[in-house]
């Protein structure tokens, strides 16, 4: 097909999955639909300027033809390949475990201080998932262990290293939730969504934790980190 062709496909495609977002009984023009659907669709939030440019560019491409085999504005390859791009996110997009699945190192409670650094320095893992036999009960993060060894230093070391785990977690650094649960076939711009709404409220959330149902007593199949995210932009 021609590049005029593929991008009326591609641009058809889009705004019939707009159309049943919305679920409005009422025709709703293309650029009303982006606005409406921007605050609730990560993914049409992502890419609303380049919806509303769509738009505009769809509307030269149909309703200015000279003919049947030209029309005034034709529609360069990248922009083909980007509204291409943007049509398979927003009707089949990219799910967290497609991205980030993978086996997490989890520890239970009663590890001390000394032991769970002596994991960091022999692995990459700086993030632990905290158990009491099968039960969660919170995120350790090295973060979360410096804080406490630099709020500790004036005391007994040997009893700082002997701490453990789940008295950590019961610091103020760590009192209010460092974490959030996600299921597994959330988008990859909900969970963009949920790190940037935490920034907003000037709140810090260290990891998403996938599992199936998006809920702590599934087992863990992958974690988010805000900077994971940041390497696949």
């Amino acid at each position: 097909m021609r590049n005029d062709e593929r991008f009326i496909v591609a641009f058809n495609k889009i705004e019939k999955y707009l159309d049943q977002q919305i679920h409005d009984t009422r025709y709703v023009p293309f650029h009303r639909a982006v606005q409406r659907l921007r605050k609730s669709n990560p993914i049409v939030s992502h890419y609303q300027q380049d919806l509303l440019e769509f738009s505009q560019l769809r509307n030269a491409i149909v309703h200015e033809r000279t003919g049947h085999e030209y029309t005034i504005a034709d529609p360069h390859n990248d922009i083909v390949e980007l509204i291409e791009k943007i049509e398979q996110e927003l009707t089949a997009p990219e799910t967290v475990i497609n991205l980030f699945g993978k086996t997490l190192r989890t520890i239970q409670a009663d590890l001390t201080v000394e032991e769970v650094l002596n994991i960091i320095k022999e692995t990459t893992f700086s993030q632990f998932p905290v158990y009491v036999s099968k039960q969660f009960i919170g995120l350790l993060t090295d973060k979360c262990i410096l804080h406490f060894i630099a709020q500790s230093m004036n005391g007994d070391s040997r009893k700082l290293f002997n701490t453990e785990v789940r008295d950590l977690l019961k610091e103020d650094a760590v009192k209010e939730a460092n974490y959030r649960f996600v299921a597994s076939e959330m988008s990859i711009f909900e969970a963009e969504a949920i790190f940037m709404e935490a920034m907003k409220k000037d709140k810090v959330i260290d990891a998403l934790l996938i599992t199936d149902s998006g809920e702590s007593y599934d087992k863990l199949k992958g974690l988010i980190s805000p900077t994971d995210l940041i390497k696949i932009e």
